[in-house]
């Protein structure tokens, strides 16, 4: 790949600039967290105009490769967390997977009425009594995602705040108070902007992407347990899939 900007090549120059940059981070040569060069320095070493610099740094911070400390410069954003599209597993055992600490911060716990789509998804009658837990998950201390979750369990299962709060993963307590293993899920993705609470409890622009997750879990015994749905920040999580062709 070229590391120079090229006046004839048919994309604009700060799509070339952006690519070059991208390619540093992708590369290492600049450190998650480490200071990029400033715009008067990317100005001088590729003879580009300073409009033509922010478009380029703009870019690679909507794609989440930079962040702005406002007063301090442009940073390289740490590595998105990764997660394969063919994976059944919990939040806190993502966290884990990639060697940081899962936490949460409980925005809402208690028996709430189904809405219509929850009741459709967990195939209970509409209006029946469900456990809601809504909380904000941390990957060390970092807000991740919004995380609004609704739980059908039978009349003598129950799950305390207190439990969420020293257990974390509703996924471990599923299994290890009620033998109910999370074995399959059915799941669509897609991308949203982040409204204005949303925004304040991820700590991220208003509008910013998010990735939206909804997910219906099934039991061992094909069973509904669980409608999710999580918002993912679109600057820190990402999901990957293998496709075969066949014949």
């Amino acid at each position: 790949m070229s590391s120079v900007i090229d006046p004839g090549n048919i994309l604009p120059k700060y799509y070339q600039l952006a690519t070059i940059l991208r390619q540093k981070i992708e590369e290492n040569t600049w450190k998650p967290h480490e200071p990029i060069p400033s715009e008067r320095q990317l100005e001088v070493q590729y003879n580009l105009s300073r409009p033509t610099i922010r478009q380029a740094i703009d870019l690679l911070v909507n794609q989440g490769y930079l962040y702005r400390l406002h007063g301090k410069g442009t940073f390289v954003s740490p590595p998105k967390l990764q997660k394969g599209i063919f994976e059944l597993t919990s939040f806190s055992e993502d966290m884990r997977n990639r060697g940081l600490e899962p936490g949460q911060t409980l925005l809402e716990f208690g028996m709430v009425d189904a809405p219509p789509k929850v009741a459709k998804q967990l195939e209970i009658p509409e209006g029946r009594q469900v456990l809601r837990i809504k909380r904000v998950r941390l990957g060390n201390g970092i807000p991740i995602g919004i995380q609004d979750s609704y739980l059908a369990l039978g009349e003598e299962q129950t799950i305390t705040r207190e439990e969420v709060e020293a257990r974390g993963s509703i996924y471990a307590i599923l299994q290890e108070k009620f033998g109910i293993f999370p074995s399959e899920a059915d799941e669509t993705l897609e991308v949203t902007l982040a409204s204005a609470e949303e925004a304040m409890l991820l700590q991220v622009p208003l509008g910013s992407p998010l990735l939206l997750m909804e997910r219906t879990l099934w039991s061992q015994e094909r069973k509904a347990v669980e409608f999710v749905k999580i918002l993912y920040r679109g600057d820190r999580y990402k999901y990957t899939m293998r496709l075969t062709r066949k014949g």
